[in-house]
């Protein structure tokens, strides 16, 4: 029993680090869409770039060009905040096919969606 527990931490112990370490996603352009609040569905392209462990994302979409800030990524979400008028935080969750969905929320509570789709390999 003893020897059990012991290789249990182990096991743990190695798997920490890589838990861990930051998740990156995929430089390059992509693409989705951006739907506002009471708003039609706008197609969009997100422009992804790496800058040592930081991940910095424009959005593009209907002529105008949002730079998220805050850009957190995670084993299974993607967070960050942008100003549209007011400040809009997200948080969306990666699919089974890499994408990332989810909602973004201003700070009158008024809910927008945004898909983000990488670039093809």
């Amino acid at each position: 029993m003893r020897f059990m527990h012991k290789a249990l931490i182990g096991v743990a112990t190695l798997a920490l680090p890589a838990m861990l370490s930051a998740q990156k996603l995929t430089p390059g352009q992509w693409t989705g869409t951006i739907s506002p609040p009471n708003g039609p569905s706008l197609n969009a392209t997100f422009d992804v770039r790496q800058a040592g462990d930081t991940t910095r994302i424009t959005a593009k979409a209907d002529g105008r060009e949002l730079n998220f800030t805050d850009v957190k990524v995670e084993a299974t979400r993607l967070l960050f905040t942008f100003t549209a008028g007011a400040t809009i935080k997200c948080t969306l969750l990666r699919k089974d096919d890499k994408s990332f969905s989810g909602d973004c929320i201003d700070e009158g509570g008024s809910k927008g969606v945004i898909v983000m789709v990488p670039p093809k390999a």
